[in-house]
C-alpha cells in the first residue's frame, strides 16, 4: 500500500496525554503519513502548548483549534469534509489522544487492507496503558442484547474497529457518506459512533480485519470522566439505542427483543439502586425524542443493504453480552 495516510488526533483538555501520543507517532518512520491535530474547544493554555509543540515539530502536522467542543463526531466530520472529497489521502487513521503507539503499528494495520475482499477497515491490538499485558480492545463486538463492547478475544466476532484506533479507506468513508449523508452521526456527539459507522459500512458490504501485531496502549475515557461517569453512561446507552433504530436489520430486533428488554430492565434497576435514576431517566427520554430522526436515517440506509441477513448475522455474537458482565453487575450491586 503506497497511498497517502491522514492521521487524526483530537485534544480535549488533556494536552499532556496528547503530547505523549504525538511523541510516540514521531517514532513511526514508515509508512509516511500526515498528522491532523485538532483542539476541540479546550483552554487557551492547551492551545498554546499544542501550538508550541507544532512549532518545534512542524513536520507533517497541521493544527486546527476549534472555539468550542464539537464532540468526537463533529471534530472528525469537519476534517473529513475538508479532506475526503479531494482524493489527497487514500487512508484515514483515527487515533485517540490518550494512546501511545508502537513504531510499526501503522504498517501492520495497513497490511491488512484487502480491497478485493472489501476489507477496508482495520482494528489494532489495543492494550491497557497502565497494565500492558491486559487487553483494552481488539475492535468492536456486537452482542444479541443490542449493545456493542470492546472485543476481548480474537474468537469473538469483529464488527469493526474501535474509534480509539481505527483505519479506514477513503473509499469506505466516501460511500458511507454517499448513502447516509454523514460520516459520523453528530447527534451521537461521542460513544457508539464507531459502532454506528461500522454497521453502515458492513451493510454496504465492507468487512473489517484485525491486525494482531499492530500494538498500541490506551489510557481510556480520560477526557470524559472515566468509564463509570454519568457522561459515559448517558451517551453510551442513549447512542446504542439510536444505533439499533438506525442501523440494525429488523430480523435481529425481532429475534432478540427479549434479550434487549432484559438488558435495559437490568440497566434501570442497577442504576436506580446506585442513585442514578435521574441520568437514566434523561437518557431514555432523550432517546425517545430522537427516535423519529433515527427512523428517517434508517430509511436512507436499509434499502442500500448489499449483504444477506445471514452475512449480517455472522457479525453478531451469540452471547448475551461480554463475558463477566452479569457477575460484575451483581457484585457492583451487592
Amino acid at each position: 500500500m503506497t497511498g497517502r495516510i491522514a492521521v487524526i488526533v483530537i485534544n480535549y483538555r488533556r494536552v499532556a496525554d496528547t503530547l505523549e501520543c504525538l511523541d510516540s507517532l514521531r517514532h513511526v518512520a514508515a509508512p509516511e503519513f500526515d498528522v491532523f491535530l485538532v483542539d476541540n474547544g479546550s483552554s487557551a493554555s492547551d492551545v498554546a502548548q499544542l501550538n508550541d509543540y507544532v512549532t518545534r515539530h512542524p513536520e507533517r502536522i497541521t493544527f486546527t483549534a476549534f472555539s468550542r467542543n464539537h464532540g468526537f463526531t463533529g471534530a472528525h466530520n469537519r476534517l473529513f469534509e475538508q479532506l475526503v472529497p479531494h482524493d489527497r489521502y487514500e487512508f484515514f487513521l483515527l487515533l485517540n489522544n490518550d494512546t501511545v503507539v508502537e513504531p510499526d503499528f501503522l504498517a501492520r494495520m495497513l497490511a491488512r487492507i484487502n480491497r478485493e475482499r472489501r476489507i477496508e477497515m482495520v482494528a489494532a491490538r489495543v492494550m491497557q496503558y497502565a497494565n500492558r499485558d491486559e487487553v483494552d480492545n481488539l475492535g468492536i463486538t456486537f452482542y444479541k442484547c443490542g449493545l456493542a463492547s470492546n472485543r476481548k478475544s480474537p474468537d469473538d466476532p469483529l464488527l469493526g474497529p474501535s474509534g480509539n484506533c481505527a483505519l479506514y479507506t477513503t473509499d469506505l468513508l466516501r460511500q458511507v457518506y454517499r448513502v447516509s449523508g454523514e460520516y459520523f452521526d453528530e447527534q451521537f456527539f461521542c460513544y457508539a459512533e464507531d459502532t454506528d459507522l461500522a454497521w453502515r459500512a458492513v451493510l454496504l458490504g465492507y468487512r473489517a480485519a484485525y491486525a494482531e501485531d499492530a500494538q498500541i496502549y490506551h489510557k481510556g475515557s480520560v477526557a470524559s470522566g472515566g468509564p463509570n461517569s454519568d457522561f459515559v453512561l448517558y451517551h453510551g446507552i442513549r447512542n446504542s439505542l439510536f444505533m439499533l433504530v438506525k442501523d440494525v436489520p429488523a430480523w435481529f430486533l425481532g429475534r432478540n427483543l427479549f434479550w434487549m428488554l432484559a438488558l435495559h430492565g437490568a440497566i434501570l434497576l442497577r442504576y436506580t439502586i446506585k442513585g442514578k435514576l435521574g441520568i437514566v431517566f434523561r437518557l431514555y427520554r432523550d432517546f425517545l425524542r430522537g427516535v423519529l430522526v433515527m427512523r428517517r436515517k434508517r430509511r436512507l440506509i436499509q434499502p442500500q443493504r448489499q449483504i444477506s441477513l445471514r452475512e449480517a448475522g455472522q457479525r453478531i455474537s451469540q452471547q448475551f453480552y461480554e463475558r463477566g458482565y452479569l457477575l460484575g453487575a451483581l457484585r457492583d450491586l451487592y
